[in-house]
This record gives C-alpha cells, sequence and structure tokens, in this order.
C-alpha cells in the first residue's frame, strides 16, 4: 500500500476525532464544565453515549442520524464539522509530505488547527478565548520544538520563503553554532518557539495597550460612556503568541495583516447593509477572522509570497 496514501487515511482520521472531541471542548469550556467529565451524553434525553456510538462520522450513519434511546434526531453538523476537521489534517500531511518537511511538522500544525479551530467557534458564539485553550497551545509548542526540533521549519529548511522564517534565522543560525549538534538543534528550535511567542505578543499586546488609553482619552474628552474600554481583548494577544509558538514570528506578521483586513472587509460589508449596531467594533469577534489566514498558512503556506508569486511580471 501506498505510504502517502496510509498515512494521509491515518491523517483524515485522526482529523475526524480531533473534530469530536472540539465539540466537547467549544461546548464545554466557556462553561467552566471538564472536558473529560461526564461523559458525553443525548442533550434531549440525557442517554450517556457508549464508545460505539461514539465513533466519528460512522456512529452518525449507523445510527441514522437519531439517538438510540429516545430517538430523536443528531444535527448532521456533528459528522460535518468532524469530516472537516479530518480533510483539514488530511491538508496539511499533504503540504507536509510533499514539502518534504519533517513528518513531525504536522504534530504541531495539527495542534495548532485544532486549537485555531476551537479558538473561533467559542469567540464567535461566546465572545471569549478561553485561556485554556492558549496556555496549553504554547506549552505543547514547546514541548514539541524540544522534542521534535526538525519539527520546526525554521530548523528543517530555513531557507524556504514560503515557510516564513526570516526573523528568526540569525537567532537559529547563531545558535546552531553552540554546542554539540544535538543539543544546539534543541535549543535552537526552543528559542525560535519562544520568539515567535513573544515577538507576537508584545507586538499585539503594545497595540492594544496604546489603543486602550486612546479609547479612555476619547471616552473622558468627549463624554461616551459607551466606548469600549480597549480596541482587543487580551485573549486575542494570547491567542497571537500562541500562533507565534506554533508558526513562528513570521507567520503573525502576514496572519495579522489577513485577519484584520477580513475583519475590515466584514464590517464595511455590514455597514453597507445597514445592519450594524452602536456596539459594532466591540462587539466583533477576531478570532474568526484570524482563523481564515492561519489555517490557509499550514495548508498552502506564506499567503503573500504566494501572492507575489502569482503576480510577478513572468521573466523571459
Amino acid at each position: 500500500m501506498d505510504i502517502q496514501f496510509l498515512f494521509g487515511f491515518f491523517a483524515f482520521c485522526l482529523g475526524a476525532i480531533v473534530g469530536s472531541f472540539l465539540n466537547v471542548v467549544v461546548w464545554r469550556v466557556p462553561r467552566g464544565m471538564s472536558i473529560v467529565s461526564p461523559p458525553s451524553a443525548c442533550p434531549k434525553c440525557g442517554h450517556r453515549i457508549r464508545p460505539w456510538e461514539n465513533i466519528p462520522i460512522l456512529s452518525w450513519v449507523f445510527l441514522g442520524g437519531k439517538c438510540s434511546s429516545c430517538h430523536q434526531p443528531i444535527s448532521w453538523k456533528y459528522p460535518a464539522g468532524e469530516a472537516a476537521v479530518g480533510l483539514l489534517f488530511w491538508l496539511i500531511f499533504q503540504r507536509v509530505f510533499s514539502t518534504g518537511l519533517p513528518l513531525p511538522t504536522a504534530l504541531g500544525w495539527w495542534w495548532f488547527a485544532g486549537a485555531m479551530l476551537s479558538l473561533a467557534r467559542i469567540d464567535y458564539e461566546k465572545g471569549v478565548i478561553p485561556n485554556l485553550v492558549t496556555y496549553s497551545g504554547m506549552v505543547a509548542a514547546l514541548v514539541l520544538a524540544v522534542v521534535f526540533p526538525y519539527g520546526r521549519p525554521a530548523i528543517a529548511n530555513p531557507a524556504d520563503l514560503n515557510l516564513g522564517c526570516v526573523l528568526s534565522r540569525p537567532l537559529v543560525a547563531l545558535l546552531l553554532t553552540v554546542g554539540p549538534s544535538v543539543v544546539a538543534t534543541r535549543l535552537a528550535a526552543a528559542a525560535d518557539c519562544l520568539f515567535g511567542m513573544l515577538l507576537s505578543g508584545m507586538v499585539l499586546g503594545s497595540a492594544n495597550w496604546l489603543g486602550s488609553m486612546a479609547l479612555q482619552s476619547w471616552r473622558r474628552r468627549h463624554d461616551k460612556a459607551d466606548l469600549p474600554a480597549e480596541p482587543l481583548g487580551w485573549g486575542d494577544v494570547k491567542m497571537l503568541a500562541m500562533t507565534g509558538a506554533f508558526l513562528g514570528a513570521d507567520a503573525c506578521v502576514y496572519l495579522l495583516a489577513g485577519g484584520a483586513l477580513i475583519g475590515f472587509v466584514v464590517c464595511l460589508i455590514q455597514l453597507g447593509r445597514r445592519k450594524a449596531t452602536g456596539g459594532i467594533w466591540s462587539s466583533l469577534p477576531f478570532a474568526p477572522f484570524f482563523a481564515v489566514p492561519a489555517l490557509l498558512w499550514v495548508v498552502l503556506g506564506n499567503w503573500l509570497y504566494l501572492l507575489y508569486r502569482l503576480c510577478a511580471p513572468i521573466q523571459y
């Protein structure tokens, strides 16, 4: 059997399992509930879902889309979401395989994709970005960097502009010359992770702090008590720091620009349709807009570099 097909099938199955788990995360985490206890149950009759009834996609098909106890319909959105995450994991694997990156690269990108999907859904539905997801993501990124240093594109292939390793390249090159190669490689990978995390958090955190000061000054001078206290939530800052930990500092520069552009376009559309309210700027969630270019990054690469290659004049 073809090794690419085998690993691709594994990636899809893993993604479907993660997609099922994300349904639990999105429902329970914003409500302060445990993600492991109690076991999943039918929301209509309370029937505890047995293991064979909880197989992603397949169980829904075999049960005819109904609960085995009360026979009430189960939304098709559950298997559709599981299949979508499975497809996303498959696409990430295909990119890693086709570009010759080490397979551990997929581990970090899979974790990041799952975290971003959950954050986007939670922020859209509840307007919050849970620390449980962002902090655990930062820790996971650092652990993976130390255990699988060549899973970091900055270590495996720093010269590829499509991977976005320009900002951290001098630091990584310097640390690779320090001590034995095994130690130096792990140190450089950890530094690339921490550099991306800190720089990304500082950039957006500084912008949020300065914006908060400006808004407070405007509220005092113009007696606008309905204005938001800050332009962003600090959860957005932590989300960008988590992104930098997984993808590096370069990625955050492009993804922040892409997310801001998408959010700006959506705002214009809402205003154009005259459906916006006075609190549109304070209530608009940022995570869903940021997730779009972030997931495109792990599937396709540096979107701005790809756009440049597409639009660059043909050289004869």
